[in-house]
């Protein structure tokens, strides 16, 4: 009986030093929160002023600009990693933006701003798009090289009781006929 009443008074002990500690974490995680929003909106900020300052809106509903790939429209061969290629795409920079023109007509993903860095006499570049009507995303790496590109695209889409990612590659080459605007 004292032996039951000891594990009791314990317990009871133990709830109470748990539920203070619980009660202390709720405060902390608010304000943890806060500080994490803050640090990252001002470490978004010096991006915003640039952006106001060249003119360019920082909305996803219109992004204007111009990038050193504009006018280049190129006709690849997709497929998923490891497999060979299964279909043909269109792959189009344009006014700062890149778009898959498949992804676009299938799966209604946006023209979105694509950033590049320059490795000699080849440009990378990373683009990534949201899908309007799912919560699906595309983050496309590639290089342009001459008249060739090549890359990957990484496809996610989330549910409530799943996520698939799947991982693709391209492959193409500039359309004929074709000069680029400002490379001629």
């Amino acid at each position: 009986m004292i032996i039951s009443i000891n594990h009791k008074i314990r317990h009871l002990s133990f709830r109470k030093h748990i539920k203070t500690e619980i009660k202390q974490k709720k405060f902390h995680y608010p304000i943890g929160i806060l500080l994490g929003v803050l640090i990252c909106v001002g470490a978004m900020f010096p991006l915003v002023s640039h952006s106001a300052q060249e003119g360019h809106s920082n909305t996803s509903d219109s992004v204007a600009g111009s990038g050193i790939l504009d006018g280049l429209i190129f006709t690849s061969k997709n497929g998923q990693y490891g497999k060979p290629g299964d279909h043909t795409d269109t792959l189009v920079f344009k006014d700062g933006t890149f778009v898959s023109t498949d992804c676009e007509k299938k799966c209604n993903y946006p023209a979105q701003a694509y950033f590049t860095r320059r490795l000699g006499e080849k440009i990378e570049f990373i683009s990534e798009t949201r899908c309007l009507t799912q919560d699906a995303e595309i983050v496309w790496r590639g290089t342009v090289d001459g008249n060739n590109i090549e890359g990957t695209y990484s496809w996610r889409s989330s549910r409530w009781y799943w996520t698939i990612e799947k991982e693709f590659w391209f492959k193409g080459s500039l359309e004929e006929n074709l000069i680029p605007a400002g490379k001629n």
